[in-house]
């Protein structure tokens, strides 16, 4: 197994007794995650020949299930496999609904993912002689979660004085400077080992353009310098740089139309279809953000009832019925703070799903679109927004596109991104963009829209 000499140096840190503490600092696809999984294993060997007839238990902790499925565990089962000796499902490992497990010699790693303040609860019982957190700056990015999070020294006290003690810690940056967990774990704490990794420490990485294509995962900006620089730094003046900008879309081959809805009672209200689409000559899979509907009620003076905008919805899809036929509305996304809005809708028959804000749903989202089109997988289809839609289909247009221009004026909060240290938007301008981040947010969880 080719390995590098900081890969090889933080998996004998893991496996062995010097060190108790450790943090892993590293951007993206530098190798970290892979590392600490092989170090795991290691370290479960060690553990079993100095206690061969005692039982431990230890605990994994990441953001969400789907990660540390993928990052950590199908790892894990390849370096077994890899050996020889493949571990057995339901025997050796487990990953249902309930339980996620995997059991190394005579040590149990237990799975939690830790989005929400009901997560610890999952923790508590038996003392842990390892702890291993990945994602730890993403977790404690969430005020809400931090006082639980600074209590998992606690599940380790009874192994106070084992030399196999361990705790890991591993992320990615999240922010600037006044990052909460920059000031209370990386700068408070003297006793620990720290390991910051580059995509150049990977050596599956080890040609320039290899760099290179890391590098461009990511658009220019605090993004890029946060996940592959390792810089703790806030983003500045324009969210969105790049719009990719299409006249029509002729050259494509729709598949199908979701939309993305937020609603507003005394702002702007916006229905906004994306259709799943292929490049007809290279063959590539596109998002295109279609024609909006965009109803500002700041900037027409009236306030509609969800009576209205209910009624102004099925018009809506019936005029992209009419405009896209043949090609199926799949998905209706809305916000999930629009209670009365999901209530009218329910009244009204109009089937929709409610959009998932967890913590830190915002920042994902943005972040998420920014690659998405820096990458060129989201297009933008230039039209005037529908301000209304009459009872006969006739429509009343803007004279603008109102999507286009949320875009350009999206900015970063400089203020308080600095003063809170993670990434924060001027909450303004922003309808449009939320609506599309609830469908794309549905279409991930769903494989119809990539994670870039």
């Amino acid at each position: 197994m080719k390995l590098s000499q900081k890969q090889y140096n933080l998996i004998q840190d893991i496996s062995g007794t010097e060190e108790k503490e450790i943090y892993v600092e590293g951007s993206t696809q530098s190798g970290k995650t892979h590392s600490i999984s092989l170090g795991t294993c290691i370290y479960s060997q060690k553990l079993y020949e100095a206690y061969p007839n005692e039982e431990f238990d230890g605990a994994i902790i990441g953001w969400s299930v789907s990660t540390m499925k993928k990052n950590i565990l199908d790892v894990i089962l390849n370096f077994y496999k890899e050996q020889g000796t493949p571990l057995l499902k339901n025997k050796d490992w487990k990953w249902g609904n309930s339980e996620k497990w995997i059991k190394l010699h005579n040590i149990t790693f237990s799975f939690f993912p830790f989005n929400n303040v009901l997560s610890f609860n999952n923790i508590l019982g038996r003392p842990l002689i390892f702890i291993w957190v990945d994602e730890s700056a993403r977790i404690y990015t969430q005020k809400n979660l931090q006082e639980q999070f600074n209590q998992l020294p606690g599940r380790q006290m009874s192994y106070a004085s084992n030399p196999y003690l361990k705790t890991i810690h591993s992320f990615n940056v999240e922010g600037g400077e006044n990052h909460d967990y920059k000031l209370d774990y990386l700068d408070k704490k003297i006793d620990k080992k720290n390991y910051i990794f580059f995509p150049y420490d990977n050596p599956k990485i080890d040609t320039p353009e290899a760099i290179r294509q890391v590098i461009e995962m990511f658009p220019p900006g605090s993004l890029r310098e946060q996940k592959v620089f390792n810089r703790w730094i806030v983003g500045e003046g324009r969210v969105f740089k790049d719009i990719h900008i299409i006249n029509n879309t002729d050259n494509y081959s729709i598949r199908e139309i979701g939309i993305g809805c937020d609603y507003g009672s005394k702002n702007a209200t916006t229905f906004v279809p994306i259709a799943l689409a292929q490049d007809v000559e290279t063959g590539q899979w596109k998002l295109i953000r279609l024609q909006i509907y965009y109803h500002n009620s700041r900037e027409i003076g009236d306030t509609p009832t969800t009576e209205y905008y209910s009624n102004q919805l099925r018009l809506f899809m019936d005029y992209l019925k009419k405009k896209y036929p043949y090609i199926p509305i799949t998905t209706l996304v809305i916000d999930s703070e629009a209670t009365h809005f999901h209530n009218r809708l329910l009244a009204d028959n109009i089937p929709h799903n409610i959009s998932e804000k967890g913590a830190d749903s915002v920042r994902e989202g943005v972040e998420h679109l920014q690659s998405l089109i820096y990458k060129g997988y989201f297009l933008v289809l230039k039209d005037e927004s529908i301000k209304h839609i009459y009872d006969n289909g006739t429509l009343e247009l803007s004279g603008k596109d109102d999507g286009i221009i949320e875009y350009e004026s999206y900015q970063y909060d400089t203020a308080r991104s600095t003063r809170e240290g993670i990434d924060c938007f001027k909450k303004q301008f922003d309808h449009h963009i939320d609506a599309t981040r609830y469908l794309l947010a549905e279409w991930v969880d769903t494989n119809r829209c990539p994670v870039v």
